[in-house]
């Protein structure tokens, strides 16, 4: 069975542990680093569907219009050489070579055009489907903040109940053997006891030599000869 002061040290290493997991458990918080990965995937998608839909609406917009500029001309010049002011005939020759240039460069475009009223519509869909799935990244990341937040909060309030505790637990072990734990803690990531099962040590899993475990069945503080953390062991637990 454990002195009671050796109880008293437990109970204050019980507290310690706690904090430990706490830091751990607060390193180990996820703000959502698949969730962000996912969303500058998604995002990325988005720029590039996004970008290649108001390219072909652009290419598709600047020729149109400019088959509507050669439309337009080949009005006016018909116009012009039926209206009677052209009765030159070089002069009417020449105007109707140049309609017949500009109907070459307008059906140049036709099948161009074509192809965009072909293309556009799906692009513009899938640039649309990409800012919707964009949103639902950016949703999903917002939960897991939410979430993660919501740990850290819980974490905050279990850390300080436990710091608050520490104070008197502390105050309650002998200064020497206070001291001795602390040496070791800092030494061992904040661990400085281990408990005995089945003779073995729980700090690194090396067996108790049978010398020590009678020294801790006749209530004297003993430490591992293996990770030297202070050992606690109580009657019924070997």
């Amino acid at each position: 069975m454990a002195s009671d002061e050796l109880r008293r040290l437990w109970k204050l290493h019980q507290i310690d542990v706690g904090l430990q997991e706490v830091r751990s458990r607060a390193a180990h918080l996820d703000p959502g680093k698949a969730e962000m990965a996912e969303l500058a995937k998604i995002e990325a998608q988005e720029a590039e569907a996004t970008s290649k839909a108001k390219a072909l609406a652009a290419e598709l917009s600047d020729l149109e219009l400019a088959q509507k500029a050669i439309d337009d001309k080949i009005k006016k010049i018909d116009r012009e050489l039926y209206g009677g002011k052209v009765v030159n005939p070089r002069e009417v020759e020449n105007i109707e070579k140049e309609i017949a240039a500009l109907k070459r460069q307008r059906g140049g475009s036709d099948e161009r055009i074509l192809k965009l009223w072909e293309e556009t519509p799906p692009a513009k869909a899938a640039a649309e489907e990409s800012a919707k799935r964009v949103e639902a990244a950016k949703q999903k990341l917002q939960e897991r903040r939410k979430i993660a937040l919501s740990e850290k909060s819980k974490l905050e309030k279990e850390y300080a109940t436990l710091m608050a505790q520490r104070p008197e637990a502390a105050k309650a072990v002998s200064a020497s053997l206070l001291a001795r734990y602390e040496s070791i803690k800092q030494k061992h990531d904040g661990i400085g006891m281990a408990q005995v099962l089945k003779t073995r040590c729980t700090g690194c899993g090396t067996q108790v030599p049978e010398r020590i475990m009678d020294a801790l069945k006749n209530d004297r503080i003993a430490s591992c000869e293996s990770c030297h953390r202070i050992l606690y062991w109580t009657e019924g637990v070997v």
